[in-house]
């Protein structure tokens, strides 16, 4: 029997402990990503990673390169590795208005602009994430 994939009724509480330099999150980024991380969080802890399943162009001829969110306390890190890569910090109190849309499986940021206004996550992610932001 398959469990239904719905976002818990709850958020859980957000991360406080920084992420070990050798944690499995980190790991699966990939060395640019995992360099990008380090540069663009400017020796702030990263709380939480997430690869989502949504893609932006980045100038590959290749396609369209796959997005990555990273949080510290204070921002969320927007990431998108390729030929031009795409990277944004945005502050969390810009956030605060993100939901999960349950019908299209995507995170909705409201109101920051952003060059993918929704990300494709899984329920239980996106609610790890929403906390994050701080809608716990």
């Amino acid at each position: 029997m398959m469990t239904p994939r719905r976002i818990p009724d709850a958020l859980p509480p957000p991360v406080s402990e920084a992420l070990a330099p050798d944690a499995a999150e980190l790991a699966a980024l990939g060395r640019r990503r995992r360099a990008w991380l380090v540069h663009e969080a400017g020796g702030e802890d990263v709380l939480a990673v997430a690869r989502t399943g949504s893609r932006i162009d980045t100038g590959s001829w290749f396609g369209k390169r796959r997005v990555c969110l990273a949080f510290t306390r204070t921002a969320m890190l927007f990431a998108a590795t390729g030929p031009r890569p795409v990277c944004r910090r945005v502050p969390l109190a810009e956030l605060r208005k993100s939901q999960y849309n349950t019908v299209t499986g995507e995170l909705v940021f409201a109101p920051a602009a952003l060059p993918a206004p929704t990300v494709a996550l899984p329920p239980v992610e996106a609610a790890r994430l929403l906390a994050q932001i701080g809608r716990g």
